[in-house]
């Protein structure tokens, strides 16, 4: 994976905005250089030594703006005036550089972060119970965040190098002797900052790992708050917090150690070769080989150019720590969906709701079947209830209609089309699911029902809500149908939760149905309306009933009983009882459980 190419695709969509900083850049380095000029001039004002050759003298006396005897005033006030002059134009367009390269870096980091989101959107259930969310959360915000940050390393990147160039000119220029010796520590510099900076991509690597496990671990705590406070677990999950926290400490002091080593080194080497310095240009002074002003000259270009060969240093660490997160995202932007839509594929149109299952068997990549030659149908406008234990393979029967996996063999269809031929996206617009934990949105109650249909009109979701037996409840709410939900709709019963759903199901208006235990978690009271919901739902719907209850699919035209991935039992629920299977025991089971409550 080479991730410096592929970020870097990333970086050319800004070219027109990099070019605008580089070019701030390189106007900034000539007032730099122009400064030192100024500083020649006023160290040799200050010396009295070659005044007259100056040219701001030479201008002054020639038109009589000042005369000799005023000459060391004057021109002190000049270079005053030019010094601040100069910083003027310098200060404005360093703003321009840093706001640029910011802009960038920052732009860079909202595309990656979107096309790390897209991407999400399109990869398969399989993906999200394989990874843990505090990893793709902190893929998005730590690792995407290390490339924002990255703006230093861009405003440096254009900055050093052009300073450097500059500076090293003005240094020819004025001494080629001292120049050269100026760059003899260059290679050594290069050296050390290549040998320190070497383990901080790894060091950076595990320190966004531990991130994400302690962000698994926040992520987890705070979703299921009601199980650890019903177990009182508080003590546990700060004790698991500390440790995970402290390893992520670790991680961050050893990175932090290996960044911290950088500078200083390079600022010693900046200081031995300062030294050197020193030493040979007092040496030309006292042998005349150089005038005093000149050497002020010098030693501010050679500062300015061992400052910006310092920022070298900083530039590598900050380049290890972005490649770092981008090798983290680009390798989760490569991450495949097994769920391949066919370049032919079709649109599925007038669907009437015929489903169909011909020897499907099922599993997971790493674990046992789960399905085991499934074989039914279901007629347009046939309820089918499916019941069974724990583990026997319901909900993956209903996972494969909407297409969320493959099976491993045999075929699912849909009004006679194999589901792996069509498009996924009209497959999935027959198709309403109301699951058994309702998922609402951040987003008004309206936005929640027209999710499946945005855009719809508030009549029709209003229409939907009373369907569901959820407008009484919407309209004595503060706001109504605009009213706000916090996360997860909280605020709301599990009742009203569902109806929401309910009335989102009906708004989408499917030809097939997916019930997946949508009534198992409710009191007797919400379960009454919520059923009645329920049945004008599936009212001339073909609709799959998942049921724990069993006493709820007494209507059923008929009842698939599952266990261990295999349909054991089909028949009505009158047949079933009769038949003395696994379904009367089940049933007898429950029976006896709601006597005894």
């Amino acid at each position: 994976m080479d991730v410096r190419r592929r970020l870097l695709k990333y970086v050319l969509v800004y070219k027109a905005r990099l070019f605008a900083a580089v070019l701030c850049s390189l106007i900034s380095a000539a007032c730099v250089r122009a400064l030192g000029v100024v500083i020649n001039w006023f160290a040799t004002v200050a010396s009295g030594k070659d005044v007259l050759n100056l040219p701001p003298v030479e201008i002054g006396l020639r038109y009589g703006i000042f005369e000799p005897p005023h000459a060391k005033t004057a021109l002190i006030l000049i270079v005053a005036f030019l010094a601040v002059l100069v910083h003027v134009p310098k200060a404005l367009f360093s703003y321009a550089n840093n706001y640029l390269t910011a802009s960038v870096t920052n732009r860079i980091g909202a595309d990656v972060r979107r096309a790390v989101y897209d991407h999400l959107q399109t990869l398969p259930l399989s993906f999200f119970h394989r990874n843990k969310t505090g990893d793709i959360i902190a893929r998005i915000t730590y690792d995407v965040g290390l490339i924002t940050n990255a703006s230093q390393v861009v405003t440096q990147a254009i900055d050093a190098p052009v300073l450097i160039v500059v500076g090293l000119a003005g240094l020819f220029a004025i001494s080629w002797k001292l120049a050269a010796l100026t760059l003899i520590f260059v290679p050594l510099m290069g050296m050390l900052i290549d040998r320190l900076s070497k383990k901080i991509r790894r060091l950076t690597t595990d320190t966004q790992e531990k991130l994400a496990e302690l962000n698994t671990v926040v992520e987890e705590s705070i979703r299921g708050i009601r199980v650890v406070k019903a177990f009182s677990m508080e003590q546990h999950e700060m004790t698991r917090f500390a440790r995970v926290n402290a390893e992520a400490l670790r991680a961050a002091l050893r990175a932090a150690r290996r960044a911290a080593a950088v500078i200083p080194t390079v600022e010693f080497m900046g200081g031995l070769s300062g030294a050197m310095l020193l030493l040979f240009a007092g040496l030309m002074v006292v042998n005349g080989e150089i005038r005093i002003g000149k050497l002020f000259e010098f030693t501010y270009l050679a500062f300015i150019v061992a400052s910006a060969g310092k920022q070298f240093g900083k530039i590598n660490v900050l380049y290890q720590q972005t490649m770092a997160g981008a090798e983290r995202i680009f390798h989760l932007l490569d991450a495949k969906s097994d769920l391949v839509e066919k370049p032919d594929a079709i649109e599925l149109r007038d669907v009437r709701g015929h489903v169909e299952f011909r020897e499907v068997h099922f599993q997971y990549s790493d674990g046992e079947p789960i399905l085991r030659g499934v074989s039914f149908k279901i007629e347009p406008g046939e309820v089918i209830a499916l019941v069974g234990p724990s583990g026997a393979g319901k909900s993956t029967v209903a996972d494969l209609i909407p297409r969320f996996y493959d099976p491993t063999s045999g075929q699912v269809l849909v009004e006679g089309c194999d589901v792996r031929d069509v498009k996924i996206a009209s497959l999935r617009a027959h198709i309403g699911i109301v699951p058994q934990e309702t998922i609402l949105f951040s987003g008004t109650i309206a936005e929640n029902i027209a999710y499946g249909r945005p855009g719809a009109d508030l009549l029709d979701i209003i229409e939907a809500a009373k369907a569901a037996n959820a407008h009484d409840f919407i309209q004595a709410m503060p706001n109504g149908y605009d009213t706000r939900l916090g996360e997860g709709g909280s605020g709301l019963s599990g009742g009203e939760k569902q109806r929401i759903a309910i009335a989102r199901a009906l708004l989408k208006n499917p030809r097939i149905l997916i019930l997946d235990e949508a009534t198992s978690s409710l009191d007797a009271a919400s379960e009454v309306v919520v059923q009645e919901a329920l049945e004008r739902l599936m009212r001339g719907r073909t609709t799959l009933v998942i049921a724990h209850r069993l006493s709820t699919v007494t209507s059923a035209d008929r009842i698939m009983v599952m266990d261990r991935g295999q349909i054991l039992e089909v028949g009505s629920f009158n047949e079933l009882l009769a038949s003395g299977g696994l379904f009367a025991r089940m049933y007898k089971i429950q029976f006896r459980a709601e006597e005894v409550l």
